[in-house]
């Protein structure tokens, strides 16, 4: 291996980095937002939300009328779509909830204040934030959401001490599961009361062929009654060196156990020890499963990159496929030495918005280098999207917004911050929201 002492990457210290990058182009106000702290600390959307009436004239004929009150009618739904935002300032992230036709640099006073080293998800009617502090202990804190409002305090709290926990996925209105990265467990609560009902032991499956330390589970999907989770075995961990080879976990949702470990040699490990939503792991419509390995960010002589799979039914990887990224045309280069930051979300029929760039230049934490990009795993295709390049950082604001239609981007470059929407049929970028006080981080719509 490549020792890099000087590239800290983690999860927890990436992100903070990213928000205490003066060349984010966003800038805080003097009246900073409310910290959870405060007892007076609310999450309230703001409620003079503008609103546009795009339809026809009178003297329109009726049938150009008809198209003008449909469009308007798209476009009065889309105002008052609601979505789970979060923005990073410093070392904390602001989470509340808003339209993306609101005044950002408003509403996000109101916000409750997290770590920014924490994930943000709805589920149910309610908002959940899990967020790790410097001594990787973290909390879980369910907040209900009613008539479109956040509520100012958490109903619920769930305490991780020292194992790092900043991922989470929800089962069904009766479990959820939280991964403790640092602590080889997977915990399942109950989503209402975030009381724990069980623990999944990872300790016997660390990888100790590989010279893994630890199994760090990160990534995970779930499909019928398994969840597929990525488990990074670290070698190393003050470079934050994954494993040298893929590693997943397939456990039974119904009782809690680990039925399988499987391996390849084929790419180093997959997914991620990250605190985002979206995930560079999926489930595309046949019911394959899907997983990158960006190769330790490239990091490591000899790791290997690329997407393998374990087909609908099986529970093996796929030893006839592989899709090597690094090996694909982009950018108009039959190859390329780009890694595939961990973090995405896919969009259906084999397409993947991901994010490109690499790590090789130790300087690069916060230059904006980085692009969105579409992927498509049946044709091992990547194109860039229209938008210039931005920081590394912004891959858990890659988000599916409700109708399944269009992604929401964060983005940011010296011209300053916004909101993007990528439209998936013709493939156009636009802008939602201008972005004033600190850096987009999560958007998530919020839908049943």
């Amino acid at each position: 291996m490549k020792s890099y002492k000087s590239l800290i990457l983690t999860a927890a210290l990436g992100l903070m980095l990213a928000g205490c990058g003066d060349d984010s182009g966003s800038n805080a106000p003097a009246d900073e937002p409310k910290s959870s702290s405060s007892s007076e600390k609310t999450a309230k959307s703001s409620s003079s939300v503008k609103k546009e009436n795009k339809s026809s004239s009178s003297s329109a004929k009726s049938s150009s009328s008809a198209k003008s009150s449909s469009s308007s009618k798209e476009e009065k739904e889309s105002e008052d779509q609601k979505y789970v935002l979060s923005f990073m300032m410093e070392t904390s992230q602001y989470v509340g909830i808003a339209s993306l036709s609101d005044d950002q640099s408003k509403v996000v006073k109101n916000f409750v204040e997290a770590t920014n080293s924490g994930s943000v998800q709805y589920f149910n009617g309610a908002v959940y934030v899990l967020a790790a502090d410097n001594a990787m202990n973290s909390t879980l804190s369910r907040y209900e959401v009613k008539d479109g409002k956040m509520a100012d305090k958490a109903s619920a709290t769930a305490k991780f001490t020292g194992t790092q926990s900043i991922a989470m996925k929800f089962v069904d209105k009766n479990k959820m599961y939280v991964e403790q990265a640092l602590g080889d467990v997977i915990t399942a609560l109950d989503p209402m009361t975030l009381k724990e009902t069980a623990n999944i032991d990872l300790s016997s499956y660390i990888d100790e062929e590989s010279g893994a330390l630890s199994t760090v589970p990160g990534s995970a999907v779930i499909s019928g009654d398994k969840m597929y989770v990525c488990l990074n075995q670290f070698v190393d961990f003050t470079n934050m060196i994954a494993g040298p080879r893929a590693s997943v976990a397939i456990i039974n949702t119904k009782t809690d156990k680990v039925e399988k470990v499987v391996y390849s040699d084929k790419v180093s490990a997959v997914g991620g020890m990250d605190d985002m939503n979206g995930t560079a792991s999926f489930v595309d419509e046949k019911g394959d499963v899907y997983f990158y390995s960006n190769a330790s960010y490239g990091f490591v002589e000899g790791y290997k990159e690329g997407w393998v799979r374990i087909k609908k039914g099986e529970s093996e990887f796929d030893e006839d496929w592989i899709f090597r990224m690094n090996e694909a045309e982009y950018d108009g280069k039959k190859t390329n030495d780009n890694h595939l930051m961990v973090g995405g979300t896919y969009m259906g029929d084999g397409k993947f918005m991901g994010f490109f760039g690499n790590f090789e230049d130790p300087t690069n934490f916060n230059n904006y280098e980085w692009y969105f990009v579409v992927v498509d795993v049946y044709k091992k295709t990547i194109k860039k999207l229209d938008l210039s390049p931005t920081i590394p950082w912004f891959a858990p604001s890659i988000h599916l917004d409700a109708d399944g239609k269009s992604v929401l981007l964060g983005h940011a470059d010296s011209k300053g911050g916004a909101i993007y929407r990528y439209d998936i049929a013709s493939g156009k970028v636009k802008k939602e929201m201008s972005v004033k006080t600190g850096t987009a981080y999560y958007i998530v719509p919020i839908k049943e």
